[in-house]
């Protein structure tokens, strides 16, 4: 049973029980109190992650609750000594933690969204692994094949800013990536990071920069998938938006409110072409003659997305390392294949123009961690009324979509100073040039960088540009599944067509266990 209760100062919790009976009648709740006794002696989980209001994440042992406090031990610290830990209740957010049940495998999903039960379900005890705990360090997270994970040092706690270059499983995919760092506050001229492997993976981390970006007052800054940067001023929100099964998730998506839209997974057939794909279709205000727009958009991969990548790579069995191998040989087949597979688990953005349905571009892969805004440039000259019509495009239960705004005003000066690392034995991350940074599980490295003052009159926003990959570790001992393997690379809608049969496999491992 995995269990995830959410706080919101009053410490009501919204529960979730995410049997296929109740997917199917889309999110049935019940609301309860949380009560001391959930945390009393012999029934306490072990281990709980805590978010704070503020948006720090905090990883306590032996957790119970004590008058109006959650109490334990840190989990998190460097030297492995026990600090005490106490935290207000009326300062949580949200208490994650895990327990599994062993006379069944039924789950209860409280606060969350259905496609971590779906993810639980198909991994049956395996998902036995705590979360990654917060800070760099503690747990390695079953299920999850991600990316590096990247924290801030916000002044008092360590804050998870980034999941970096996700999708680049091989050396043959090593990519560049650029994300805003939310979190990240200097302190006396010092902006401190610190990089972790909570997965099981192999981290290679090739270059790493602080980007220092200096821009007007009243515009933020977001990259494009390309990496390139955009001041955004006033976002527009959607005047409305509907699922492609035609749901109502306006509420959904327009503010940046961690209430993700995300498909519902219940009902689909491997046969039928429409249930291959979800997502969105969104119709905003367009002012008149505007010939161009930025779409941005706040989300992240679901941990379903990040859990059939590790069924992936596991699919080639005791030919795992020999298929690594020939990637890292080969980067263009590497990215030949990484094509395939973008084509339809990548957010496919299209503009309705010309009386059709024409693809702009995609929205690249963000992990599961982290929300991470991109920004895609539309051409609207094809469009006409005073109206845009977007649709985002995936594969079912692969995206979690928080907010979909559009900015119609035009870049404005940027002044970009790159920080390299602050310290001799970083200057492997100072470049490109193939000497990475390796981390095993569990693993982590503080990395800082000087901060310049900020000119008079400016504002500024910090961003991370990363280059590296990762290898995913999974058993390699089966027979590859050679038939599985040529049928996601050749055949149209294959990858979708595995994910919802997946999907479909979980969702009845969910109703036999609710019996």
């Amino acid at each position: 049973m995995l269990i995830f209760i959410r706080n919101d100062t009053t410490f009501r919790v919204t529960a979730l029980v995410t049997a296929a009976t109740l997917l199917q009648a889309c999110m049935s709740t019940h609301r309860e109190v949380l009560k001391p006794e959930r945390f009393a002696e012999g029934k306490a989980p072990g281990h709980v992650r805590v978010r704070l209001v503020n948006g720090a994440v905090v990883a306590i042992e032996k957790p119970e609750v004590v008058g109006d406090s959650l109490v334990g031990e840190l989990a998190d610290r460097d030297d492995g000594d026990p600090e005490h830990a106490a935290v207000a209740l009326s300062d949580i957010k949200q208490v994650e933690f895990r327990q599994f049940s062993a006379a069944k495998t039924a789950m209860v999903v409280v606060g969350i969204g259905a496609t971590v039960a779906l993810m639980a379900a198909a991994m049956g005890d395996c998902c036995a692994g705590s979360w990654g705990s917060g800070g760099g360090g503690g747990d390695i997270g079953a299920g999850d094949a991600s990316c590096p994970h990247v924290y801030s040092w916000d002044g008092s706690h360590w804050r998870l800013d980034s999941g970096t270059f996700g999708g680049a499983i091989t050396r043959g995919l090593e990519q560049t990536d650029v994300d805003n760092l939310d979190f990240a506050a200097p302190q006396d001229g010092v902006l401190r990071l610190r990089l972790a492997n909570e997965l099981q993976e192999t981290d290679y981390v090739d270059a790493l920069a602080v980007l220092a970006v200096d821009h007007d007052s009243g515009v933020s800054v977001a990259p494009d998938g390309r990496g390139s940067l955009h001041t955004l001023g006033a976002l527009t929100a959607p005047l409305g938006a509907r699922d492609l099964r035609g749901h109502d998730a306006l509420a959904r998506v327009q503010a940046a409110d961690g209430w993700s839209w995300e498909s519902n997974p219940s009902g689909r057939d491997t046969t039928v072409a429409a249930d291959l794909r979800d997502g969105l279709e969104l119709t905003f205000a367009r002012p008149v003659g505007a010939a161009r727009a930025n779409l941005v958009v706040d989300g992240n991969n679901t941990r379903w997305a990040a859990f059939l990548m590790q069924q992936f790579v596991a699919a080639h069995g005791r030919a795992t390392a020999a298929w690594y191998d020939s990637l890292d040989a080969n980067p263009v087949a590497a990215h030949r294949m990484f094509a395939k597979l973008a084509d339809e688990a990548l957010l496919k953005v299209a503009v309705w123009s010309e009386d059709r349905w024409q693809v702009r571009g995609l929205i690249w892969e963000a992990g599961p961690e982290v929300v991470k805004r991109q920004v895609l440039t539309l051409d609207l000259s094809g469009v006409s009324g005073d109206t845009v019509r977007i649709r985002l495009a995936s594969v079912p239960s692969f995206w979690l979509i928080d907010r979909v705004s559009l900015d119609y005003s035009d870049d404005r000066p940027l002044t970009v100073q790159e920080l390299g690392a602050d310290a001799e034995r970083d200057n492997v991350l100072a470049a490109v040039d193939g000497r990475a940074l390796r981390l095993e599980p569990g693993e982590t490295r503080g990395v800082s960088y000087r901060v310049p003052p900020v000119p008079a009159g400016k504002s500024r926003s910090y961003l991370l540009r990363s280059t590296g990959w990762y290898r995913i570790h999974m058993p390699a001992t089966a027979d590859p599944q050679v038939a599985l393997l040529h049928r996601l690379m050749t055949e149209p809608d294959a990858v979708s067509r595995y994910a919802v049969s997946r999907m479909n496999d979980a969702l009845r491992a969910m109703a036999v266990a609710a019996r």
